[in-house]
Formats: C-alpha cells, sequence, structure tokens
C-alpha cells in the first residue's frame, strides 16, 4: 500500500503541537538543558589527574564530600544512587563512577588518558538528580531485563559496533506499531525501557572508548504521531537523558527519511545548539551513503530501505536469547 503524502506544517504549527502535547512542561526550556552544552564545559581551575585509574578515588570523594555537606535528606538521598540499575548489568558504582570519568578524558592529553575530574563530577551530579527525580518508577518492580522486554520490543532499537570503531544505536520507526504502542505501552514502560538501554550503552566499553553513532529512520513519521507515540514532556526528559545527562559521547545523529517537520524542529533546537553540535545531526535521503558508510555485517537486517544481516545483536544474545 502507498504511503500518504507527506504533510506541509509551518513553525507556528510545530510549537503548537509541542505546546500541545507538554502537559505543562515548558519544552523549550528543557531542549535548551538538553543541547546547550551536552559535551560539559572545561572551566579553570578545574582538576585534573593523569589517569583513569587514578581518578576514580577523587570523583568518589569529592561525591562523598557533597553528600556529607548536604543537611537536607530529600537532596542528600541522591548521592544513594537507589535508583541506578547497575546491579541488573552485573556492574558496581564504582563503574558507574568510571564511565563518567572515561567522558571526561581531555583532549589535549598526549596520551589521551587525562581526566577532568571537575567536569566529570558536574555529569555525575546532574545525572543523580535526573535517576533521583523518577520516584520509584524504576525501582518499583527492579528495572531488570525481563522487566522492560515488553516496552522494549515495541521500539524495535538494535546495538551494534563498528570494527575498531563507535558503538552504534539502531532505530527504525518502520517497524513500531503506533496503535500497539500507543494501547498497550504505558509512558512508565517506554521510561523503563530506555533507561534501561541508555545504561546498557553507557556501560559498554566501546561506547566509552570510541562514542556513540545514533542512526534513526523516521520513515516520514507524521508530525501528531511523533508527538503522541509518548508524551511530549517523557519525550523531552529522555532526550535529556541521552544526549545531556549520561556521559555517552554522541558522535553523529543520522536522520533517514526525516518528514519536512522535522527541519524546522532542527531550526527551534539550533538555537541552542553550538556549530559542532549543529554538525552532528544529519539528515540523509539516500540510503546508499549510509549503507557506504557502514559495513553491512553490522546493520539489522530488515534496517528501514537496507538488507542488513543482523539477525540478533549482541545485546539480544546477552539478555534474550533464551
Amino acid at each position: 500500500m502507498a504511503k500518504a503524502k507527506e504533510e506541509s506544517v509551518s513553525m507556528k504549527e510545530v510549537v503548537k503541537v509541542l505546546n500541545d502535547n507538554s502537559d505543562g512542561t515548558n519544552i523549550m526550556k528543557e531542549y535548551k538543558k538538553t543541547f546547550s552544552n551536552p559535551d560539559g564545559s572545561e572551566k579553570a581551575g578545574d582538576l585534573k589527574v593523569p589517569t583513569p585509574a587514578e581518578a576514580l578515588p577523587v570523583l568518589k570523594e569529592l561525591a562523598e564530600q557533597i553528600k556529607s555537606k548536604t543537611k537536607k535528606e530529600s537532596k542528600r538521598k541522591k548521592w544513594n544512587f537507589e535508583t541506578s540499575p547497575h546491579a541488573q548489568f552485573d556492574k558496581t558504582l564504582d563503574d558507574t563512577f568510571m564511565a563518567f570519568i572515561m567522558w571526561a578524558r581531555t583532549k589535549d592529553s598526549t596520551d589521551g588518558n587525562e581526566v577532568n575530574v571537575s567536569k566529570a563530577f558536574r555529569r555525575l551530579e546532574t545525572y543523580a538528580e535526573w535517576m533521583d527525580e523518577t520516584g520509584t518508577d524504576l525501582i518499583e518492580p527492579p528495572l531488570t531485563a525481563s522487566s522492560i522486554k515488553k516496552g522494549l520490543d515495541a521500539w524495535h532499537m538494535n546495538v551494534t559496533s563498528k570494527k575498531d570503531g563507535e558503538l552504534i544505536w539502531w532505530a527504525d520507526m518502520s517497524k513500531v506499531d503506533m496503535k500497539y504502542l500507543k494501547k498497550e505501552i504505558s509512558p512508565e514502560d517506554s521510561l523503563r525501557a530506555f533507561v534501561w538501554y541508555s545504561h546498557y550503552i553507557m556501560y559498554h566499553k566501546v561506547a566509552q572508548e570510541k562514542g556513540l553513532i545514533f542512526v534513526y529512520d523516521m520513515d516520514k513519521l507524521g508530525m501528531v504521531k511523533s508527538f503522541t507515540m509518548m508524551p511530549t514532556k517523557l519525550a523531552a526528559k529522555l532526550d535529556r537523558l541521552t544526549i545531556g545527562v549520561l556521559p555517552i559521547k554522541m558522535k553523529a545523529l543520522y536522520m533517514l527519511d526525516s518528514p519536512g517537520w522535522m527541519s524546522l524542529l532542527m531550526k527551534l533546537m539550533g538555537v541552542f545548539m553550538s556549530k559542532k553540535m549543529k554538525e552532528r545531526f544529519v539528515m540523509m535521503d539516500d540510503w546508499k551513503k549510509l549503507e557506504e558508510m557502514f559495513d553491512p555485517e553490522i546493520i539489522p537486517k530488515g534496517f528501514g530501505k537496507l538488507e542488513g544481516s543482523v539477525d540478533k545483536d549482541e545485546l539480544q544474545t546477552e539478555y534474550f536469547s533464551s
């Protein structure tokens, strides 16, 4: 069956749909927080140490100091990381801290190992706040692989690795059943699935060492459908997590078959982005170019308009093979 003709929308309509589905949240304010400084900042007087191993006890001490100085229990409890799912990945809090340390390695060190511990701490504090604000959503029930499988399956995502290169997060809207998503998958299901999935990526050694590339088949998705497949407030919250909170270096985001309204949304968000950040967002219409960029052996089978060859990716094999 032929697809419906792509809708034509104005900037005014994009803003209206955002506001109509914001549930009282200032979406533009959320976008500003997310996109204004996703790489963090180097500041005068920042504490730097030669290696990640040396940085770990220093970062832990900084966190402990601020926790001990915080008098209000409601403010202090975020440093307990009670909602962190590290144990579900057989990780410790030290592994969590190390992810932030790897993210905060400086570019100007000769061996690439020098760490800006102050920068790592600033990001860690943002993470502690974001995770704490989820309340009991991530811990009742515990964020296990089995508990998020239904939500995860509905979003049709994959993760693979380039040879000697970045980790790749694939998302294919052409496979998503919108009616099923809205009827059977609650906002909490989506929140839990995306938090679990993004933590898998955060702990992945390839992502820590080489960074992440996101490939998104938008399938010419209509504006209203896009903004209502999950609450806009939740979508902004998850954007904040994956781009502005987690210690993941986003190297590029490739959008295939992006609808016209997406260009308008990018203009809105571009107000808050640096030139470097804008260059990472790439809209592509030529699927052959994508195929030239990535070996078919790491492309998920049937992704968008590509044949691909990955039937079960490494995450699916590790957690959902039985």
